[in-house]
């Protein structure tokens, strides 16, 4: 295969990647991202067939062992079981769709981990800025709709706006959340004068159009995501202090401003709403599964919290369908089998009370991983999870731009699938990709991106 070729499918992939970011969790956008999965994946062939040479060193045991979960997979379909329609159904789409995803961010992650091998002069350089963009898709889309709805009302205001154009505050916590590590780390590069300056200005208003939207949306988890990670980055801003190539006054006024009005969004959130006040007496009271019915039957009434006051519905769905769920988990260790509503098929099992799994939330436990856990039991879940805690691991010798973006996004990952009703669809996707796109991006982790020719 001729070098023009290899850099013309880079390019391709790149592309098809950064569109496929903007637009995964976008409403009727199904043609299209079924045909950047299906360029992307012919773009991605044309890398990986030329490169095979590379999965056979023993440093590429991460891919095969992910790659081993769709063997996993199959077991599950084959071994007896009644409800074969369903998962016969799964694998000839959410699957298929996951294993197209899960080719493209591996061969994405090998074209990121050697550029100059892949990609032309031009996108070289353009690279980062296309694939940033694609990361920030549903942000930027999220602020152009906000805005065109304040010219449509005249109000400024708009609470809980997330229906439009998301059809629910998943979307932004997941993907929007993706633009979160890239801020950060352009921000904390150009204190230590790797960036060019101006990536302050980015990365401030990048942060800031993110937590409006975590504000108008009214999410909880996108809150508590902002905040956990911002201070990660304000105590590694303090730990390499001593490298800082800016005045630290001018650092100082920056940081003050930032603080001021980071903190006054945040605040407005807390202030507004009252989960988080009694987010702990909630916890007490739903993780009493045994005393109250609620979590079964949605009609018996909410339990009193130890402060006197009916528990969050919220807050008792997650931690009630958690408890269960993992109940659940202890007699079913090997999943299962399917993606969707495996913690419901479950529970009526167990619970004959249960009511009857009903769209994506009746069937799930609010956490992605014990939904994801539920289906394909604990081996499923590790055969994920290692090559994810591995990426990190590597990533930490890295020295690029990518491999200090998965130091900051495998743990994001991590922390947010626990918590959000991710167990479906589009996130499973992402989820496939970015696992096999770190492990791509840190095949050769022992250095940064490679400067080696092709002949």
């Amino acid at each position: 295969m001729t070098l023009i070729t290899t850099k013309k499918s880079g390019t391709v992939l790149v592309l098809s990647a950064a569109i496929l970011l903007a637009i995964w969790p976008l409403p009727n956008t199904m043609g299209a991202r079924h045909l950047m999965l299906l360029t992307g994946f012919i773009a991605a062939a044309f890398i990986l067939l030329p490169n095979r040479h590379v999965f056979n060193s023993c440093q590429a045991w991460p891919i095969y062992f992910f790659f081993s979960f769709f063997i996993w997979l199959l077991f599950h379909l084959l071994i007896p079981s009644n409800h074969f329609a369903e998962q016969w159904k799964e694998l000839t789409g959410d699957w298929l769709r996951n294993f197209l995803a899960s080719i493209i961010g591996l061969a994405l992650g090998i074209v990121l981990s050697a550029p100059k091998k892949h990609l032309s002069p031009k996108l070289q350089k353009m690279q980062e800025p296309v694939l940033i963009w694609g990361l920030a898709g549903t942000t930027s889309i999220f602020c152009v709709r906000y805005i065109f709805e304040v010219f449509q009302t005249g109000q400024w205001i708009h609470s809980d706006f997330y229906m439009t154009p998301y059809l629910g505050k998943t979307p932004l916590v997941i993907f929007g959340g993706l633009l979160i590590p890239v801020m950060l780390t352009k921000a904390l590069d150009a204190l230590q004068g790797k960036e060019r300056q101006v990536w302050y200005l980015y990365s401030f208003m990048g942060l800031l159009a993110t937590l409006l939207m975590f504000y108008f949306a009214n999410t909880k988890n996108g809150f508590a995501m902002f905040a956990l990670l911002l201070s990660v980055a304000f105590f590694a801003a303090l730990k390499n202090l001593a490298r800082v190539k800016v005045s630290l006054p001018k650092l100082g006024g920056v940081t003050l401003v930032s603080v001021l009005i980071f903190g006054y969004v945040i605040y407005k959130h807390l202030d507004t709403n009252t989960a988080w006040s009694n987010l702990v007496a909630d916890y007490k009271t739903s993780v009493k599964i045994e005393e109250h019915d609620n979590w079964k039957d949605k009609t018996s009434p909410l339990p009193i919290n130890g402060n006197g006051i009916a528990v969050n519905g919220s807050t008792y769905e997650r931690v009630a369908w958690a408890r269960a769920g993992l109940e659940l988990l202890i007699d079913h260790p090997l999943g299962y089998g399917l993606i969707n509503h495996s913690f419901g098929a479950l529970a009526i099992q167990k619970w004959s009370d249960f009511h009857k799994p009903d769209g994506n939330n009746r069937g799930s436990t609010h956490s992605g991983w014990l939904d994801f856990t539920l289906g394909f039991g604990i081996p499923g879940l590790l055969l994920v999870c290692i090559p994810l805690v591995t990426s990190y691991s590597r990533a930490r010798k890295r020295t690029d731009f990518w491999g200090a973006y998965a130091l900051w996004t495998i743990p994001l990952i991590g922390v947010s699938y626990v918590t959000t009703e991710v167990c479906t669809g589009h996130f499973i996707e992402l989820l496939f990709f970015l696992t096999a796109m770190f492990s791509g991006l840190t095949l050769q982790h022992s250095r940064g991106p490679t400067d080696e020719n092709v002949d």
